[in-house]
């Protein structure tokens, strides 16, 4: 499904820090822990840090999205268990559109 080892992934999420972040704990409820600009998710034998960047607004003629790289870097669990635990992350955190 992800083509590969599971250990850093680099995303730029259309967000705003608290939308991000508020995604992330209805993802995994008392799973977050936020110490300045990293994230460190925990669901059973996973676990993850994602570091946060702002980026430069996307702008697409009057509108102007919020965004964030975010490096997500696996510290802990199985393949298979990061391949589960990132599948239903996305799952949760996919926002309606177009």
């Amino acid at each position: 499904m992800f083509g590969g080892s599971l250990d850093v992934q680099v995303r730029e999420v259309t967000a705003t820090r608290k939308e991000y972040e508020t995604g992330l704990e209805q993802a995994v409820p008392g799973g977050i822990k936020i110490e300045g600009d990293s994230i460190f998710v925990t669901k059973g034998e996973v676990q993850i840090r994602i570091d946060i960047a702002p980026m430069p607004d996307l702008v697409i003629a009057l509108i102007r999205l919020s965004r964030l790289q975010a490096t997500w870097t696996f510290l802990a669990g199985s393949e298979t268990a990061k391949a589960k635990l990132v599948e239903h992350m996305d799952w949760s955190m996919k926002r309606g559109g177009g």
